[in-house]
């Protein structure tokens, strides 16, 4: 198969990088310096800096003048002794839940570290934003002034560590590369190496366990969409789209989509599609029969004029006689067309793109009988 995939040459040159020329990697320890740069950097340093002498300051007073603090804080205003009552127990606690978040985010602010600064942000903003929220709710005590500046003080104390948060949460932009640089091939195959599994990103995280979940194992062409985030999510909301689908028997689609892969040559897409034609309700004999579904008597009629449906599609250029779709308005309505044609459609943009990425089996189908692609004319 490989041979007729076209990949041996391109294989070979891909195995074995050019000495120096690597994918440009976060190193362990590197920190967050590849999300913040300069001035950002500046300004999440000093946030968690002003943050941390603050808390220090005020846990420093509360805790050993609890009184005074209840009393005086801030600056003589009394804004805590506006919302009654005094408890000198719960005042030092405050005092000593306050050190405890200044010592935190000093150490982030010091350390600079992705995941301290991360942890950090996370602690702090538990604490400032239900402390926010019951103020922004509770002003009637103060006067003007002190409530503007009371709102104005909170609102910056959350504003910024989410800043932080976000920034630093966000999955470091990948490094351009020379032309001509290529990462190397994965174990399945495939022209690049998709996300390993200890990614940062979580969308491709949770798309990973989902797959553990269903299938045992990570989906290579998952590993190769997760290299691109936002096509992940689109891509995987079409999936959840089509699979939620059910206008069409299941085992109508699933019939078209192994014929698609067939006729597409996908490898993989074969690997996979054997290995769950049970759940559809289609067994060994029917997918040994399947290239020859004209002449089996283990198709009924609307099954086979399913198979032709999709081998027109599938084939390029696609030309879809009005004859047979004719044929097949008389067993589906407008939705169910849609979706029949839908899927047909995904299983060809599937394959396509697995076998540009040159994504073989991954032995889903291993110890099982599976369909192998169709002979291109001529034995190309």
């Amino acid at each position: 198969m490989n041979a007729a995939r076209g990949k041996g040459a391109g294989r070979e040159a891909i195995a074995e990088r050019p000495a120096g020329e690597r994918v440009a990697e976060l190193r362990p320890g590197s920190g967050v310096e590849p999300e913040l740069r300069g001035s950002r950097r500046a300004i999440a340093r000093a946030t968690l800096l002003g943050l941390g002498l603050v808390q220090a300051a005020n846990g420093t007073w509360a805790l050993f003048a609890p009184s005074s603090f209840y009393g005086e804080f801030p600056f003589g205003r009394g804004w805590v002794e506006l919302l009654p009552a005094y408890n000198e127990h719960l005042t030092t606690d405050v005092g000593a839940l306050y050190l405890a978040t200044s010592a935190l985010l000093l150490g982030a602010a010091w350390a600079m570290e992705r995941k301290t600064v991360i942890v950090a942000c996370i602690a702090w903003l538990i604490f400032a934003l239900p402390h926010a929220i019951y103020h922004a709710f509770h002003l009637e005590p103060f006067g003007t002034a002190d409530a503007v500046a009371n709102a104005l003080v909170l609102a910056a104390a959350v504003l910024l560590p989410a800043w932080v948060l976000g920034t630093v949460a966000r999955p470091a932009p990948a490094r351009r590369r020379r032309p001509g640089t290529l990462m190397r091939p994965s174990a399945c195959g495939a022209r690049i190496a998709g996300v390993p599994d200890n990614t940062r990103n979580l969308l491709a995280r949770a798309s990973f366990r989902e797959s553990r979940r269903r299938y045992g194992a990570v989906m290579e062409p998952v590993r190769i969409f997760a290299l691109h985030p936002k096509l992940l999510m689109g891509y995987s909301a079409l999936e959840f789209a089509s699979e939620r689908s059910q206008l069409v028997p299941a085992r109508l689609k699933h019939l078209a989509e192994l014929r698609a892969g067939m006729l597409c040559g996908c490898e993989w897409c074969l690997d996979f599609g054997s290995a769950i034609s049970a759940e559809a309700g289609i067994g060994e004999q029917e997918l040994r029969e399947l290239p020859r579904y004209r002449d089996s008597d283990r198709f009924t009629a609307v099954e086979k004029l399913v198979l032709d449906y999709a081998a027109t599609v599938t084939r390029t250029p696609v030309e879809v006689s009005d004859e047979l779709f004719a044929k097949l308005t008389q067993h589906f309505d407008g939705p169910e067309l849609v979706e029949l044609t839908s899927i047909i459609a995904l299983e060809n943009y599937r394959a396509r793109f697995n076998w540009a990425f040159g994504i073989e089996g991954q032995g889903f189908s291993e110890g099982s009988f599976c369909l192998a692609p169709e002979p291109r004319p001529g034995g190309g």
